[in-house]
């Protein structure tokens, strides 16, 4: 029963870290056509460039480096008219293909959503490392 609610509370507390925002960064780029080859590819690597940055400010405590990315694309008005999570993944996916391949996947497949005003590309990373230094586990193990 206390291991339960111990459980529990540690649920709500990190649900709560992540709605105040810790271990949570944002940005957003504009999207260019999408038959403009080179200026995909420049957005593709300014937002591998800005999870590099962020990895790189980020906590790690106990070895934990993990982040979990999400890509979205809202069209002129502010309406989400696509989304990928990216999954949980370790640093060394985005100094190596892997990430450049996720990221340019993401933009493939707005190539199929209807022709609505694109405007925008969202990402959202969350940092486990920064949420684990937050909860202390080390106190709670």
């Amino acid at each position: 029963m206390i291991l339960a609610l111990r459980k529990l509370l540690t649920r709500r507390r990190l649900q709560r870290l992540i709605r105040d925002g810790i271990g949570v960064r944002e940005s957003a780029w504009a999207l260019p056509a999408l038959d403009d080859e080179p200026a995909r590819a420049l957005v593709v690597q300014e937002i591998a460039g800005w999870v590099r940055e962020s990895m790189g400010e980020m906590r790690r405590p106990y070895g934990i480096d993990h982040v979990a990315l999400a890509l979205a694309c809202r069209d002129a008005s502010g309406r989400i008219v696509c989304t990928n999570s990216l999954g949980v993944i370790r640093p060394t996916a985005f100094y190596g293909d892997e990430g450049i391949d996720r990221i340019t996947a993401f933009m493939d497949d707005l190539r199929s959503v209807p022709a609505a005003p694109r405007g925008e590309v969202v990402g959202a990373l969350l940092s486990l490392g920064d949420l684990a230094y937050e909860l202390d586990l080390a106190r709670a193990a």
